[in-house]
Parts: structure tokens; C-alpha cells; sequence
């Protein structure tokens, strides 16, 4: 290779170099700043009045005062009836071990006959609020391909859904599970402690 030759590589080579690196740092920054972003928002987001940052003592109050039965360390539930047989049994559960702290909230009906509907009900209001916020979170201002990564459907009032109700990588430290109808709910929160 002659030196006018390797001249014009490093031209060419040096300021593509340059550009390149420029992007990456820009991709680490803007991926810096949206994980900030939804660290703030996912430590805020409460599932039942309670969030992924609250004491584990007073979750048990804040529970209490709605109705919820301590089942053990981790579980509470409680039931709602409805006309006839049905019921709305609802379940919360936090685990808080070395690795991860979690919260969990279902929401299903049980017992009578399920009767289809030509007119879909909409989510329940005492609900929505935590449902709007974590699709936002998961779904809105990400990129298209997130969103399909993230199995993101579009919300309506009767139904938010994203992931097939499983729990979806946020980024290294959170997960969220995020599905939500009239008739059952599974919401969770999901903080990996480790570094």
C-alpha cells in the first residue's frame, strides 16, 4: 500500500471513527437518561396504595384499611361479592429477598357462570390509574421495535395489555407485567437489587 493510499484511509477512517464513537456515547447517554427515567417513575407507581420503596411495615396497615387479610409474610388477599355467586377475589403479593424485591397484584372473578358480553366492560376505575401509568412507562415514548419487543397492544378502555401478561425486562434492574380487563388484572412491579 502506497502512502498516498494510506493517506486517504486515514482521512476517511479517522473522522468515521470519530462519528461513531460520537453516536455510541450518545446511545449510552439518551439509554442513561430513559433508564433514570423509569427508575423514578417505577419507584413511584403504587400497586394497592403501595410502592416498590415503602417500608415493608407499613404495608400490612395500608392493606389492612382496604379490606385485605394477611394470608402470611408475603401474601394478603380478600373477596368482593357480587350478584348471585360471583365474586372478585383479589391477591397481592410482596417478596423482598436478596436479589429482588416485587410486588404482584391479581385480580379475577370466580364462582357462577361466565356470560359473554356483546359490549366490553371497562377496566375498573380503582385500577386504571396504576394500569395507565405502567403502560406508559412500557409502551408510550419507546421506539416501534421496543414496543414490539415488549408485545405492547394498543390500549383501550377494556383491556392494557403488554408482554402476554408476563413480566417484561425494562432495563438491568426492572420488570414490569402489565395486563388488565374487566373481569381479571395481573399487575407486578420487579426491582433487581443486585449490581
Amino acid at each position: 500500500m502506497n502512502v498516498r493510499n494510506q493517506r486517504t484511509i486515514k482521512r476517511v477512517f479517522i473522522p468515521v471513527l470519530g462519528f461513531i464513537l460520537l453516536l455510541s456515547g450518545l446511545t449510552a447517554t439518551v439509554n442513561t437518561n430513559s433508564s433514570n427515567r423509569s427508575d423514578s417513575l417505577l419507584r413511584a407507581v403504587e400497586i394497592s396504595g403501595v410502592s416498590i420503596t415503602m417500608p415493608q411495615e407499613e404495608v400490612a396497615d395500608i392493606l389492612d384499611k382496604q379490606g385485605y387479610t394477611q394470608v402470611n409474610s408475603t401474601l394478603f388477599t380478600k373477596q368482593e361479592q357480587l350478584d348471585g355467586r360471583r365474586k372478585t377475589i383479589f391477591r397481592i403479593e410482596i417478596e423482598n429477598t436478596a436479589d429482588f424485591r416485587q410486588i404482584t397484584y391479581h385480580r379475577s372473578l370466580s364462582g357462577g357462570r361466565v356470560k359473554s358480553s356483546v359490549e366490553e366492560k371497562p377496566i375498573p376505575a380503582f385500577e386504571l390509574d396504576t394500569v395507565q401509568q405502567l403502560y406508559q412507562i412500557v409502551c408510550e415514548n419507546v421506539p416501534e421495535t421496543v414496543k414490539a419487543e415488549r408485545s405492547c397492544e394498543p390500549a383501550a378502555q377494556a383491556g392494557i395489555h403488554a408482554g402476554h401478561g408476563k413480566f417484561i425486562a425494562i432495563d438491568d434492574h426492572w420488570a414490569v407485567q402489565l395486563s388488565a380487563t374487566a373481569s381479571n388484572s395481573a399487575i407486578g412491579i420487579k426491582f433487581f437489587t443486585y449490581e
